[in-house]
């Protein structure tokens, strides 16, 4: 049931006392929690609109988001905040996928909108750059679909959007849309230091013009969308195969293996005549037990599609390295977020060890997570791939 608000009056109430991002612990993102958040922001001068896309798992039909509240500050760990009362709420609330967009004023000296809400008794926060906070500028637009995807994106072949344009005096705007195969790397070991590491550069593949909306005649492409060619301003889909995040063919499923095989082990699996032979033999050559085997099989494949639903963005989430680490190490158990960092922890494999993911500019995304490697973490991550390898979980 859809219920619209409409807000005539701006008011707006400072606080005191602000949030202080730092010290939260956000890994209710990545692990089981009952809340996933995404979402999607666009501005034009100091109007912005902001689509928040909840996915929650209800032990009830009757639970609801509860408590949502949105307020801007100037800092990640700003000593006082602003109460933001939007000029035009939606609310769109289903069973698991639910919608509220604002219409809202920010202060061009606030860089933090925060968001604060409850859902089953629990309360959570939610931060969203802005200003200086932003790698490049927030386009003027943003894209709708009928699609529903797991957690909140997963665009597919064939499936289609619709732009929406804060710039209602031209309803009838070109858009422009940049192709590129996505054939980007995957992920390096966490403790190889050595600049292996190359800059991933994509040649483009085609260029559309469009107006109001587009279908996706690709699959396993990116798809860079803007309305001003000149700017740097605009966002990015990356359109996948229809049983994405799952990982399906037996191709597909020895790429994704890179992360707990020797390179000799990977060079035969993708060498081999009989793939699905060799990928068994693979796991059976470590694991004896068949049923263990197929367990493990299980868990690792069920690591590998939370990691492309969770941080999937220019590309495949399990390429990224969040992604891999994700695959390998399983949920962080704390997930720090700063200015330029997310830090993620874990006390489970070897003693606490310590992830850190800087910020890096990227044309396609605003934040683009790079891991900074380690030469000491080379001892856990080789506990964590032996666990894989064993079926020690």
């Amino acid at each position: 049931m859809r219920l619209l608000f409409i807000l005539f009056l701006l008011v707006s109430t400072f606080r005191l006392t602000a949030h202080d991002l730092t010290k939260e612990n956000f890994n209710y993102l990545y692990n089981h929690d009952p809340v996933k958040i995404d979402y999607q922001i666009a501005q034009q001068d100091s109007l912005y609109k902001l689509v928040l896309t909840f996915h929650l798992v209800k032990v009830l039909p009757s639970d609801k988001l509860e408590g949502f509240e949105l307020s801007q500050q100037k800092k990640i760990n700003s000593d006082r905040e602003q109460l933001i009362a939007p000029i035009a709420m939606q609310v769109d609330s289903g069973f698991i996928k639910n919608e509220i967009e604002l219409s809202f004023y920010a202060s061009s000296e606030n860089n933090y909108l925060v968001v604060k809400f409850s859902f089953l008794d629990k309360q959570y926060l939610f931060g969203i750059p802005i200003n200086e906070a932003l790698a490049f500028p927030l386009p003027d637009i943003i894209y709708r679909s009928e699609e529903e995807g797991l957690f909140y994106g997963g665009l597919k072949k064939l499936d289609s959007i619709r732009i929406e344009d804060m710039d209602e005096d031209d309803p009838d705007n070109q858009y422009y849309a940049y192709l590129y195969e996505d054939d980007f790397p995957a992920a390096i070991p966490p403790m190889v230091v050595d600049g292996i590491e190359l800059s991933e550069l994509l040649k483009i593949k085609q260029r559309v013009s469009f107006k109001g909306g587009l279908a996706f005649n690709e699959a396993d492409h990116l798809y860079f969308i803007q309305k001003d060619t000149a700017s740097d301003k605009g966002f990015s889909i990356l359109s996948h195969k229809e049983h994405y995040p799952r990982a399906k063919k037996v191709e597909e499923l020895i790429e994704t293996l890179k992360y707990i095989c020797t390179g000799d082990e990977f060079k035969n699996l993708n060498q081999s005549e009989d793939k699905k032979l060799a990928f068994n033999n693979f796991w059976l050559s470590h694991i004896d037990d068949k049923k263990l085997a197929s367990e493990t099989i299980k868990k690792y494949f069920r690591s590998v599609k939370f990691a492309n639903a969770l941080f999937s963005d220019y590309k495949n989430g399990w390429k990224t390295d969040r992604g891999m680490i994700y695959i390998v190490f399983g949920p962080p158990e704390r997930v720090a977020r700063k200015e330029e960092v997310e830090i993620w922890e874990y006390k489970t494999f070897g003693g606490d060890i310590k992830f850190t993911f800087a910020k890096t500019r990227n044309l396609f995304v605003q934040y683009h997570y790079s891991l900074i490697r380690e030469k000491s973490l080379n001892k856990a991550w080789f506990t964590a791939v032996q666990k894989w390898r064993t079926g020690d979980l």
